[in-house]
């Protein structure tokens, strides 16, 4: 048998083995196609999961500027959203300005202290009642709290700056607890466009503080 007789013959085998390595090259690259396309996926989605917890996490976390608790003296509870407890919020709410003389307890007989007090109102409508010139109930209580809070101070305490701030503050609380809105009777129904604010009170201010001995 010639060598021209046997060529033929392994040709076709040849081309098998061909296709076949073919094939089980081709079979491979896709099967690593396929997992880096899972992989990358899988690892886009959890991105996202994790850039939406994040978003969700500053949303919800306090003290993060736009949040209800940003400030303290912050309004909020108002109904509508808007300063003033529904009552005039599109204007500028009221300032009720307060000059006090009290006596302090020292040393000194003749040692007594000097101030004025701005009061901020997240209430508009309380804030008319008390800072016009005319009488009213709300702005004798007013008068009446904020001087009791001043009377039987020290003189050390009215110099120290923290027990100032304290005093502030106590003022304040003392003064949302006596005008906080209560809940509606039985039977009653709140109007969502008239809500008033929890906190009537926004702020007291210190603006003039003098002691003299």
């Amino acid at each position: 048998m010639s060598d021209e007789e046997v060529a033929p013959k392994k040709s076709p085998l040849k081309l098998i083995i061909l296709i076949v390595v073919a094939l089980a090259v081709l079979g491979g690259g896709g099967a690593g196609t396929l997992w880096y396309l899972k992989k990358r996926r899988a690892a886009k989605e959890a991105a996202e999961a994790a850039a939406a917890q994040a978003a969700t996490q500053a949303e919800a976390a306090p003290g993060e500027p736009g949040s209800a608790e940003a400030n303290p003296d912050d309004c909020e509870g108002s109904g509508d959203g808007k300063e003033g407890g529904g009552h005039g919020g599109a204007e500028a709410s009221p300032v009720m300005v307060l000059t006090r003389t009290v006596n302090l307890t020292g040393p000194r007989r003749n040692a007594f202290l000097r101030c004025e007090l701005n009061i901020l109102f997240c209430d508009a409508e309380l804030g008319k009642l008390v800072s016009g010139d005319k009488p009213s109930p709300e702005k004798s209580l007013i008068q009446s709290i904020i001087l009791g809070a001043l009377s039987g101070k020290s003189v050390e305490e009215a110099s120290d700056a923290e027990s100032r701030e304290a005093l502030r503050q106590e003022m304040k609380d003392k003064l949302n607890e006596q005008f906080k809105p209560h809940p509606p009777k039985p039977g009653e129904k709140e109007d969502p466009k008239h809500k008033k604010p929890k906190r009537p009170i926004k702020s007291v201010l210190i603006v003039d503080w003098a002691i003299q001995q």
